[in-house]
């Protein structure tokens, strides 16, 4: 029989338990919403056992993308990968496969995505994973292996699609170039938006070279229709078949810089992401060009993905809510797919986006627009397109960045001029999400609003904005 010293003793270490796990499950529901908070809820990793693997793995995650500490977050995700267990362990695996990345280990990182593979096989999006991480590594040839099977896959098809066009023509084997990009530009119009004007215009030069003028011809016209702003398409239609096309205006008409008083800089940079010193590589890019008075605007996708916050969609599970909610929103748009939906949902809480979700209703049905959003709060307006990212990152969550006020001003500080943030596409024109002090707001969303950083692979993620009177 047991005394009531030892019964108190099993009932406390039982509530204990019980507290733990409530508490490490509610760290996995925010972690992306409060990292800070996430982490106090677990604690440190001294205090957990080998078992607590769901807290292991978002302790590992958090310790890499969002307190920088690679070491920890090795130690830690190899601890929640030590055993088997039926916990969810996507993200210690996440965490591990990009630190052997980012030190060259590509093949223990292969192995270590295609290990979560075999434990999440209907988690579509780790073939893609494993098909970058072979192509970083220089394994193309069994990259390929891996992604041609998927090609009939419906949501695969278009990221493979872009992946082989690209290894071929980077090899220089243009037959098999000519039959993917054939593919990739007539992907149905709901996938178009991951085929950028770069696509048409390198698959028509590969169709004149093959002698087909007249495919080519007919390639251009249409995506000339599609990509309103861009000169080039235009510019060839005219060299190669001194033809000048007529197409209605963009959404958004472009600014005149000599009526706005204004002269914008966009900046070619090398790719940001997690592995950069983004201000370091800002203010090199910048360097030769910059001057006092300027403001030196970055894009809110890639200032996301310079502070980790950018999310393969194998760690995005879709709740019902995410599912039925992304039904409302249309074939276009951050939030229509169920991950892009599920994304609100970890930055804002599920409360807070059927909320919005309410508001938005009536608000269309009053015939006003916006309301989801000045509701559901405005980091769920800042989530990214999951497909419309360059490759590797284009089957990637991108939720905006972190303190974007406070990231602009320690790019001021590093650069010596004002700084902002700005949320910029083609359809919608410029939002400032954060801003230096001596930003005008309202002015350089204006001097923006078309979108002269681009929307696709111009890698201009830097615009300097400069007053000219």
């Amino acid at each position: 029989m047991w005394n009531d010293a030892t019964r108190q003793s099993i009932i406390m270490a039982n509530l204990n338990s019980t507290f733990a796990t409530l508490r490490h499950r509610r760290a996995s529901q925010i972690w992306l919403r409060d990292p800070s908070l996430a982490l106090r809820l677990i604690g440190p990793d001294s205090q957990l056992s080998d078992s607590d693997s769901l807290a292991l793995s978002v302790l590992a995650w958090l310790s890499l993308t969002y307190q920088g500490d690679e070491a920890k977050a090795e130690r830690v995700a190899r601890r929640a990968l030590s055993i088997w267990t039926s916990a969810d362990t996507r993200l210690a695996s996440a965490a591990l496969a990009e630190i052997l990345l980012r030190r060259g280990d590509n093949d223990e990182a292969v192995e270590v995505l295609r290990a979560a593979q075999r434990k999440l096989p209907n988690r579509c999006w780790y073939v893609l994973s494993i098909a970058d991480a072979l192509i970083e590594g220089g394994r193309v040839e069994e990259a390929e292996a891996v992604l041609e099977p998927q090609l009939e896959h419906p949501q695969l098809r278009r990221h493979v699609l872009k992946r082989l066009s690209g290894q071929a023509l980077d090899r220089g084997d243009k037959e098999r170039a000519r039959r993917w990009f054939g593919e990739l530009v007539n992907l149905p119009l709901v996938d178009q938006y991951i085929v950028y004007a770069s696509d048409y215009l390198t698959f028509g030069d590969l169709l004149i070279e093959a002698g087909a003028t007249d495919e080519a011809r007919e390639l251009w016209r249409k995506a000339a229709d599609i990509y309103r702003r861009d000169d080039t398409i235009r510019a060839r239609l005219a060299d190669h078949f001194g033809e000048t096309i007529q197409t209605p205006p963009p959404q958004i008409a472009s600014v005149d810089e000599s009526e706005a008083h204004v002269q914008r800089i966009p900046v070619r940079t090398p790719y940001i992401n997690a592995r950069s010193d983004m201000i370091a590589l800002i203010e090199e890019a910048t360097r030769e060009l910059r001057q006092p008075g300027d403001v030196v605007a970055l894009a809110e996708s890639p200032a996301a993905n310079g502070q980790g916050r950018v999310i393969s969609l194998e760690l995005v599970q879709p709740s019902r809510t995410a599912k039925f909610l992304s039904r409302y929103v249309g074939a276009i748009g951050p939030l229509h797919s169920d991950e892009g939906m599920q994304g609100a949902i970890m930055v804002a809480g599920r409360v807070r986006v059927l909320a919005g979700a309410a508001a938005g209703a009536v608000g269309k049905a009053l015939g006003r627009s916006g309301d989801f959003y000045r509701v559901a709060g405005r980091q769920t307006a800042m989530i990214d397109d999951v497909a419309a990212a360059v490759a590797p990152y284009d089957h990637h969550l991108l939720p905006g960045p972190a303190e974007p006020d406070a990231l602009a001003n320690r790019l001021a500080a590093a650069l010596g001029c004002e700084a902002a943030i700005v949320d910029a596409n083609d359809l919608s024109g410029a939002w400032v999400i954060g801003a230096s002090p001596g930003v005008d707001r309202e002015w350089l969303e204006r001097a923006l609003i078309d979108n002269p950083a681009g929307n696709e692979d111009e890698r201009t993620p830097v615009v300097i904005v400069r007053r000219t009177s």
